[in-house]
């Protein structure tokens, strides 16, 4: 280079130079530049108000490291924080708090600090802008947003444990609920066939409902099993075609041995041809008994349940519709949440644990499904499974 260009070149840095000094001092903020490209980080402008930040007797000087320019306490923290937007070439922040501060020194400790990367060629970051500020007011919003954090955090950690909880309770309980369902069905099955002697006409009037509350608890331990097995995400499909008229039918009879007298399940096959699908017998067995049992149970008054089966392009649609109090649209979607209950006066006297329908709803995911609701309060509702015709049988 030669001397006119070296002189071109000084003079050019020094404008540079007057020009950052002049923006460092307009600008209504503590701000420092500090060079980058070497592990000290080198201060190289500041102004005015950077330097009372520091405390009343500080006087910078250009070249000065980090650890000549900060106090002792705030130094490791400032140095790391440098280091993270170098190899990040993010912006980051810290504040007081961090620090450990002594009480006499206060005027010498940032309230908080944020750095920001200057970027130049090739990708290299020359240098870090650092803005300080020491307003109460800006600690106590980062004070209290480091509270909400922790709060945030702890409330996190405390709905995952109840969540583990609530999925431990469902296997303990499904277990000890299915031993005695299976023993009580045996000696139900015995008594109807004779096993046992013949019964007073008494015994055998009620025997009916019997079995049918016997079938209710072997149906709520196999909802636990499932909704358990859900939550560890490993229930496991065992797929084949099924003709699901014939499925359909043997959920109603049970389905109507637990209905009331004041309830009527009526079918409604509008297919003409048959209807297979491939899907778990068991799963949607608990699907169409799930739905089935939910008209009856917001039906309290009785009337009739219609389940319908229908086909529309390549689904089959099994529709459920009872005719009694109806839900709020507001109110559907939470129809289908894990342990969810409706707050709702008429259903206050209304059994059930809050798996019908979200383990319905879930099962018919995993056929490849879904189930759908429509309802106005005071006039019933409906619920439509949707699951794919079984491939040239629609």
């Amino acid at each position: 280079m030669s001397s006119a260009e070296e002189r071109i070149a000084i003079g050019r840095a020094g404008e540079l130079d007057e020009l950052l000094a002049g923006v460092f001092a307009v600008l209504p903020a503590a701000l420092a530049l500090f060079g980058a490209t070497d592990g000290d980080f080198r201060i190289v402008q500041w102004n005015d108000d950077f330097e009372r930040l520091l405390g009343a007797d500080r006087r910078l000087v250009p070249g000065e490291t980090l650890e000549e320019v900060f106090h002792r306490a705030e130094r490791q923290a400032i140095t790391e924080l440098f280091r993270r937007v170098r190899a990040s070439k993010e912006p980051g922040g810290l504040f007081a708090p961090d620090f450990e501060r002594p009480g006499p020194a206060m005027a010498t400790i940032l309230w908080n600090l944020d750095a920001y990367p200057v970027i130049g060629e090739g990708g290299r970051v020359t240098h870090i802008v650092a803005v300080a500020q020491r307003t109460l007011e800006r600690l106590a919003a980062r004070e209290r947003q480091a509270r909400e954090t922790v709060r945030l955090r702890e409330r996190a950690e405390h709905l995952q444990e109840l969540e583990r909880a609530k999925s431990e309770f469902l296997n303990l309980a499904s277990h000890e609920l299915r031993g005695p369902a299976a023993t009580l069905r045996g000696y139900l099955s015995m008594l109807e066939d004779g096993s046992l002697g013949k019964l007073p006409d008494s015994v055998e009037a009620v025997l009916p409902m019997l079995k049918a509350k016997a079938l209710q608890i072997n149906m709520l331990a196999n909802e636990m099993v499932e909704a358990a097995r859900l939550e560890d995400k490993s229930i496991q499909l065992t797929l084949r075609p099924l003709a699901l008229r014939d499925l359909i039918t043997r959920s109603l009879e049970n389905a109507r041995l637990q209905a009331t007298a004041r309830h009527r399940i009526r079918f409604d096959d509008r297919t003409g041809r048959p209807v297979t699908v491939l899907g778990d017998t068991m799963r949607l067995d608990i699907i169409v008994s799930n739905l089935v049992d939910n008209a009856v149970k917001y039906s309290p008054l009785g009337g009739d349940v219609d389940v319908v089966l229908s086909i529309a392009g390549e689904l089959v649609l099994v529709s459920v519709r009872d005719h009694g109090i109806g839900i709020a649209p507001e109110d559907i979607e939470h129809l289908f949440v894990r342990f969810s209950r409706l707050a709702v006066k008429e259903l206050s006297d209304v059994p059930g644990t809050g798996l019908g329908l979200y383990l319905a709803r879930e099962l018919a995911r995993l056929h490849g499904g879904d189930i759908m609701a429509i309802s106005r309060k005071g006039q019933g509702s409906e619920f439509t499974l949707s699951l794919p015709l079984l491939h040239g049988t629609g």
